[in-house]
């Protein structure tokens, strides 16, 4: 079975999401499908100057070298910024770019991540075709550090844990899968017979705040991975029913069903509050930015 690496990554919020890396052929695919279409609108812009006169050909020639200039070196770093760090190849194949500190992905870590490419991959194509570009005149027994020390950084993706090139590392990024499902399921994910099973009052639902249901959140993720156990389940939930002053079998009998109920029907209850203007950070907040 193939191995599926993931990272977590905080958020501004401080809630921790997980994400799948991208494998390395899905990366060498998009960049494929990137440099192929380089390649279409570097012949694009070639063809003008087929077809000019004898007397325009120097002109057209340094247009031409400038505008493939542009393109080779602005191509990923336009695309990164304007797509919030896609390209049409990674969206092909549903990749995407985040920022390894959890927060937003800014411009100047995706021009660092794209202004290293020609070390990675132009650098090591070149050696490999014309080893004498890199160490020149020098004695033969040279090449082999030289060419070695460029390779080793052209296969940093395969010797990494988290499948960095030079680029990620200077620019801290990552590359990871687009999820194909919501990190956090809502109430569509849970059939009308986990939501009405338990009801909880108002009561119940006026003691905890914004705070406690991300960490409640978070909680549910880790019961989604079956990272939690039994037991340490049953002590969450009865220390929950206890804090609300809810005195039914349920916390016991039905943990986990007891806690997506619980948050649910929390949630429901401080968006409900937030369209009427009040807000409820926490457990301790009294409503509208007023504490105990």
């Amino acid at each position: 079975m193939r191995e599926q690496r993931a990272i977590e990554l905080v958020g501004p919020e401080g809630v921790p999401l997980r994400f799948e890396l991208a494998t390395v052929f899905e990366r060498a695919l998009a960049f494929s499908l990137d440099l192929l279409l380089i390649l279409v609108l570097g012949a694009l812009l070639i063809a003008p100057a087929l077809f000019a006169g004898s007397v325009v050909v120097d002109t057209l020639g340094i247009t031409l070298l400038l505008g493939l200039f542009l393109i080779r070196y602005f191509y990923f770093f336009a695309f990164e910024a304007a797509w919030r760090g896609t390209t049409p190849g990674k969206r092909a194949l549903e990749l995407r770019v985040v920022a390894r500190n959890g927060g937003r992905l800014e411009t100047d870590a995706i021009f660092a991540r794209n202004l290293t490419r020609d070390l990675e991959l132009f650098l090591p194509l070149l050696v490999w075709v014309m080893p004498e570009s890199l160490v020149g005149p020098s004695p033969r027994w040279l090449w082999l550090p030289a060419t070695a020390w460029v390779f080793a950084l052209g296969l940093l993706p395969f010797l990494t844990k988290e499948r960095v090139r030079v680029g990620d590392l200077v620019g801290g990024t990552r590359v990871v899968r687009v999820p194909t499902r919501a990190l956090l399921g809502d109430e569509a994910r849970f059939t009308p017979t986990a939501r009405g099973t338990i009801g909880f009052a108002a009561r119940h639902l006026a003691v905890y705040g914004e705070r406690e249901l991300e960490t409640l959140a978070r909680l549910l993720r880790t019961l989604d991975r079956h990272e939690v156990d039994e037991d340490e389940l049953r002590t969450v939930t009865n220390a929950i029913a206890g804090r609300i002053g809810y005195d039914g079998p349920e916390p016991q009998r039905h943990p986990a069903l007891f806690l997506r109920a619980f948050y649910i029907q929390l949630r429901a209850a401080l968006e409900r509050r937030l369209i009427l203007g009040e807000r409820k950070v926490d457990k301790y907040d009294l409503g509208n930015g007023e504490e105990k």
